[in-house]
């Protein structure tokens, strides 16, 4: 790897960690995609994106602690049931053929931008005390239908390296009733532990390869004190519209190489 490769893989970990942690989606959609088009085995890019969301979810949920938005019952609860899916999806990509990987990653990233296209997450809201009042007050809502969607989302996020933020945050605001603020904070909680134990079932079965890894994440712990630190200034439907053009365009150039 030549030092100009290297900067990038850093660039690309600080704006993958500055808007991962800003919309709470983890970024991971955006890694595997720059890996596959490196050339490295979709397993591999799957288990070296995981860690690079790792990192950027533990930095992110570091800030959003201290600014006290995390629902940390809500969080566990959704950890705890993603765990099973996140050792189940590293097992399965040992087994996935490559084209039939690419082919599902394609169709993944599809539905990603349509779900970022028309339906944004709503505009983060300024913290205050009511909103601390939010993060640490009782949230009522269907534990097993949550139980449920987390061990999916669990099982996508670890199969294919992605935070599963793109899903688990919109469950929670329009499914469950989270605030917005609170259910990207929580989001990013959920994700840094279920992608701790996702990373390290990938580490079992040597799919991470460790210097580009190191690169992104160092990228990524950097870009998502940023992003956390915008999460409550910027406004995300239109950023958020922009990138589902970048998404789609990486699912097609994915799905047409395959001829």
């Amino acid at each position: 790897m030549t030092w100009l490769e290297g900067a990038g893989l850093v660039a690309l970990g600080v704006f993958v960690g500055a808007y991962g942690t800003m919309v709470g989606v983890g970024g991971g959609f955006l890694i595997v995609p720059a890996l596959l088009f490196m050339h490295v085995p979709p397993r591999m890019a799957a288990g070296t994106s995981l860690a690079v969301v790792f990192a950027n979810a533990a930095s992110g949920t570091v800030s959003y602690l201290r600014q006290r938005r995390v629902n940390i019952r809500s969080g566990l609860i959704f950890s705890i049931a993603g765990l099973p899916g996140a050792f189940l999806g590293a097992y399965v990509d040992q087994h996935l053929p490559h084209r039939l990987f690419t082919i599902l990653f394609g169709i993944l990233l599809v539905a990603v931008a349509v779900r970022l296209f028309v339906a944004p997450k709503p505009r983060q809201q300024r913290q205050s005390n009511d909103d601390r009042s939010d993060a640490a007050g009782e949230l009522h809502y269907n534990v097993w239908l949550a139980i449920g969607i987390a061990f999916v989302v669990g099982f996508v996020a670890s199969m294919f390296g992605i935070g599963g933020g793109v899903v688990q945050v919109p469950a929670m605001v329009y499914l469950f009733g989270f605030p917005a603020h609170v259910a990207t904070a929580t989001s990013h909680f959920t994700i840094a532990l279920t992608s701790l134990f996702g990373t390290a079932s990938h580490v079992r079965y040597h799919d991470v390869l460790a210097l580009p890894a190191v690169l992104l994440a160092c990228g990524a712990i950097v870009g998502a004190q940023f992003g956390a630190a915008l999460s409550r200034r910027v406004e995300a439907g239109p950023l958020l519209r922009w990138l589902s053009l970048a998404v789609i365009i990486a699912a097609v150039y994915l799905l047409v190489g395959l001829r």
